[in-house]
């Protein structure tokens, strides 16, 4: 499970998509969704340490005894589970899912039944984030001349957005769901001057 929200910065990152790596090579396809399950081959014991890892910073909840992800109730498929989540929550790089070769990068997806692994969001659903959003608090930040209007894309844009909302409304978890196209983190998706607000829960 999520450390319960205290000091520890939380932020709302909306889940992204961007590499899709094929053979030897990797290539950029916006479009294409791609996931990150546990490499057959892994130990339990790296499979064990990156299930703990994710799920001190992420909602693991979907594979505890009650979720839809418990059963099959094996570390391989937690894993994949919990890897999946940190994978996409972190921008879907290849090195997001490398867990010291312990991950790899699947085209094909590993939900099944009431278990959905979460993938990449659409363009259009992004838009709707930003709009809605950008109604309620200030996106100036990522107008141009902004200071995270760089990288100029939707994703970059969405995630500033989503978190300041987020921040903004009080840090509720009912306000990072944005129709299912977010999770909440507890890495700072900062980057050079671009600083993304985290408000400190009375």
């Amino acid at each position: 499970m999520a450390k319960p929200i205290g000091s520890t910065p939380i932020f709302s990152l909306f889940v992204m998509f961007s590499l899709l790596y094929s053979g030897s090579s990797q290539t950029i396809h916006n479009e294409q969704k791609t996931w990150c399950i546990a490499n057959p081959l892994a130990s339990n014991s790296a499979l064990a340490a990156n299930i703990e890892y994710i799920c001190s910073q992420l909602d693991c909840g979907s594979i505890n005894p009650k979720g839809p992800c418990f059963e099959p109730n094996s570390r391989m498929h937690h894993a994949s589970f919990a890897m999946n989540l940190y994978y996409q929550a972190n921008g879907r790089h290849l090195f997001d899912c490398n867990f010291i070769n312990s991950g790899l990068v699947s085209l094909i997806d590993p939900s099944y039944g009431n278990c959905s692994f979460h993938s990449g969001t659409s363009d259009e659903l992004l838009q709707l984030n930003i709009n809605f959003a950008c109604n309620l608090v200030d996106c100036n930040a990522t107008h141009s001349g902004g200071v995270c209007y760089y990288p100029a894309t939707l994703i970059n844009h969405a995630s500033y957005a989503m978190n300041l909302y987020y921040q903004i409304t009080g840090r509720k978890k009912s306000n990072c769901n944005f129709r299912e196209t977010s999770l909440i983190v507890s890495s700072d998706p900062s980057y050079g001057n671009c600083s993304y607000p985290c408000f400190t829960v009375q």
